[in-house]
């Protein structure tokens, strides 16, 4: 037992050693080992949690009622046979997520859950409406109105006012059903395709079958009236927008005739009359430039003929003339009557004379007419040459009007194009119009989705799953009690072992005194029971503490041993009587000194007188012969700590105290001295000072570590080197279980090394 740890420690002004820090997190729970100890020591804390809870988690699933969950499955279908072609007014839904995710949506609205409500009643069903359930004894026991007033609820907002309209309590009843069969509802996609899962729970097979195919079946209808209220939406904002469009036409129509008509743009097949009469007048122009060419040629020709005298005749223009011709035939008879003539007449017969004038006649008759068709062909020229000028004089005012006609054109060819758009459109809304209208009948419409499945009764109930429960109940309450466990180990501010006190102080560990349990704790008092069974497990604990002090100075044993503690109720005292008690039954002459002058107690658990006692010896009231007692079952002296004095402190402190523990020694082989707790009052340490070694006492698993610690340190300031620790009122059997390298001391096999 007298182990000595090598622990880093820190020291005081005067070289005292000071306690560590105690454990901390890391050091309880960084070692598995460690944790496993603490989890085998709160073995019992483990299980008694993990049943209790199992058990409330099972019986709660045993009261539970069953539920049934009937499926229904509906497919989204992309396909559209739609009479005519109007995707832009009712197309089809695609089977991509978004979509699929968007009709899971709608199946899960309120919408449609309210449509199902109304349909069958539900808001009259116990199951949806817990109004209408009979109240249970547990409904009183977990309301807040049982232990809260309700006007206090009300101003915290935790529960409504009760002045409610007919019309708000009807609306709260409605949405509480409503809330009640969305909870059992639930909607998802069937993996990754086009198919949906809708499955209701309920506490009856047939009615979670009847509400899934019904969400269902409304669902396909809701769809196909979107479908019929959207086509109508847009059959009235057609119809309302072809009578704008018909009036906008009218009026761009309007326009166009009317500029039409202001400009001059007067049209005939297809296009202005001004542009008619350019293109007739470039038509006459060239007719009049070929005549007149025509016409000068036939001058220039007859002109040439006439110079020639000899092709004269051949003049198309002479050739064409019926009098010339008539003149040339009455010529050649003319000719014909002086050729016979002169075979009977000579030159100057009057009838030959007669016959070359008709012959002069004639020619000149010729020649008058000639010329007569050489002035008419001048004339012809000269009106074809004056017909060509009066048409180019015509055609270039007509072009001139042409371009200014051409500039209001520009603005007449906006007009139309407005027209023809507008026209255009009007067809386009009269089309899509007629469509619409074919698609305003019911029967033609296709929902999008169709029911691939629908849900069957189902036979065995869905939930409570009661064996997964259970399971998991179990594993969550072995999770709780371990994290208890663990929490309580962590928050546990004692010590537990002799190796907790090493590790935490740096102070070795002298002994460990167990608690006297059973019918030796009813029967006797420890310093009793060390006198009855000195061979005992508890007896052997003080002949160790006893080995352990004289070991710690194995040179010069210690003869004055204080015995002090951190708190009261450490069991000092005990320890201080048991010591003295087993160093006498040795054979040892031995004092024990009862220093604690303010709550004295040795006295009493040795039955003797407390006065006179060590306040009259240094008040010198008494002689040591008065005081000193003797304890007739061990042989031991006592000195009892006598009446309270005014200024203990100062009595400890005296020289006549110092030269009183000086003479006890030389006297007797051990004194020891019982004195007040460390922390209470200063007592301890002015006798610490005076001892040769002292013992520190800690309540095992109560003393907390801080107190330990404070103390410590406030005796090692002082320049007290502290001996070791005693862990006192140990409960061998717990402590066996800890599974620490001192827990098998006194419990286990090594009991049967003791006779109590």
């Amino acid at each position: 037992m007298n182990k000595v740890v090598n622990t880093p420690m820190t020291y005081g002004p005067d070289g005292g050693r000071m306690a560590m820090d105690p454990e901390s997190f890391e050091d309880q729970f960084g070692d598995p080992r460690e944790v496993l100890r603490k989890l085998r020591r709160r073995k019992g804390l483990i299980l008694s949690t993990t049943l209790l809870l199992t058990f409330v988690a099972a019986l709660y699933v045993l009261q539970l009622d069953h539920k049934y969950t009937a499926e229904a499955l509906i497919m989204i279908e992309s396909r559209q046979s739609n009479v005519v072609n109007v995707e832009e007014v009712v197309s089809g839904l695609s089977a991509d997520t978004k979509t699929v995710r968007g009709q899971i949506e709608v199946l899960r609205s309120r919408t449609l859950a309210e449509k199902v409500v109304d349909k069958l009643r539900l808001y009259n069903d116990p199951e949806f409406n817990a109004t209408l359930r009979p109240a249970e004894w547990t409904d009183e026991i977990f309301s807040l109105d049982t232990y809260v007033p309700r006007e206090w609820l009300v101003a915290i907002g935790l529960k409504k006012d009760r002045k409610m309209s007919e019309e708000d309590l009807v609306a709260r009843e409605r949405r509480w059903v409503v809330n009640s069969f969305l909870n059992n509802l639930e909607v998802e996609r069937k993996k990754k395709s086009p198919v949906i899962e809708v499955e209701f729970e309920s506490e009856r097979p047939k009615m979670a079958s009847t509400i899934a195919n019904t969400l269902a079946d409304l669902y396909i209808v809701e769809q196909l009236e979107a479908k019929f209220e959207a086509t109508q939406r847009v059959t009235a904002w057609l119809n309302e927008r072809l009578s704008t469009l018909r009036e906008k036409v009218l009026a761009s129509e309007r326009a166009v005739e009317e500029y039409r008509r202001d400009a001059g743009l007067l049209e005939g097949k297809g296009e202005t009359i001004t542009s008619q009469q350019v293109s007739e007048i470039n038509t006459q122009i060239i007719l009049a430039s070929t005549a007149r060419a025509e016409a000068e040629a036939r001058l220039r020709q007859t002109r040439n003929l006439i110079s020639s005298q000899d092709g004269v005749d051949t003049a198309a223009e002479v050739l064409e003339s019926q009098l010339i011709q008539r003149l040339k035939e009455q010529e050649t008879v003319v000719l014909r009557k002086a050729a016979e003539l002169s075979t009977q007449y000579g030159e100057r017969h009057p009838k030959m004379i007669n016959v070359r004038a008709e012959i002069a006649d004639v020619k000149q008759k010729i020649e008058t007419e000639v010329r007569k068709i050489v002035k008419g062909l001048e004339n012809e020229v000269s009106i074809a040459r004056t017909r060509e000028r009066t048409l180019r004089t015509n055609l270039d005012r007509v072009q001139n009007r042409l371009g200014a006609s051409n500039e209001a054109e520009v603005q007449l060819r906006a007009l139309e194009r407005e027209a023809e758009a507008n026209r255009t459109l009007l067809e386009t809304f009269l089309n899509r119009f007629k469509e619409t209208s074919a698609q305003e009948d019911k029967d033609i419409q296709q929902a999008d989705a169709r029911v691939i499945s629908r849900a069957a009764v189902p036979d065995l109930p869905s939930h409570p799953k009661r064996k997964r429960i259970i399971l998991m109940a179990f594993v969550a309450s072995l999770f709780v009690g371990v994290a208890a466990a663990l929490a309580i180990e962590f928050l546990d501010h004692g010590f537990r072992s002799g190796d907790q006190v090493e590790t935490a102080t740096g102070v070795p560990v002298l002994g460990l005194v167990p608690l006297l349990a059973g019918f030796a704790k009813l029967s006797k008092r420890p310093d009793s029971y060390i006198i009855d069974r000195p061979n005992s497990a508890f007896g052997e604990s003080i002949r160790t503490l006893r080995t352990g002090l004289y070991l710690s100075r194995i040179d010069a044993p210690p003869k004055k041993i204080l015995i002090t503690s951190a708190q009261p109720s450490e069991g000092k005292t005990t320890v201080a009587v048991c010591l003295a008690r087993m160093h006498a039954l040795a054979g040892h002459k031995v004092m024990l000194v009862d220093a604690d002058l303010r709550r004295p107690g040795v006295h009493q658990a040795l039955g003797m007188r407390n006065a006179p006692g060590l306040t009259e010896l240094l008040a010198g009231e008494a002689e040591i012969s008065d005081v000193l007692q003797k304890d007739e079952r061990s042989g031991a002296h006592v000195i009892a700590a006598g009446m309270t004095p005014p200024n203990p402190p100062d009595m400890l402190a005296s020289e006549l105290m110092a030269k009183l523990l000086d003479h006890l020694a030389a006297s007797y082989d051990m004194v020891v001295l019982d004195s007040p707790p460390v922390l209470a009052v200063s007592d301890a340490r002015i006798l610490a000072k005076q001892a040769d070694t002292t013992a520190f006492v800690i309540h095992w698993g109560e003393t907390s570590r801080v107190a330990v610690r404070q103390a410590m340190k406030e005796l090692m300031n002082t320049g007290v080197k502290v001996g070791g620790a005693v862990l006192t009122m140990v409960n061998a059997r717990r402590h066996a279980s800890y599974s620490y390298g001192d827990s098998g001391y006194y419990y286990g096999r090594m009991k049967k090394y003791y006779t109590g």
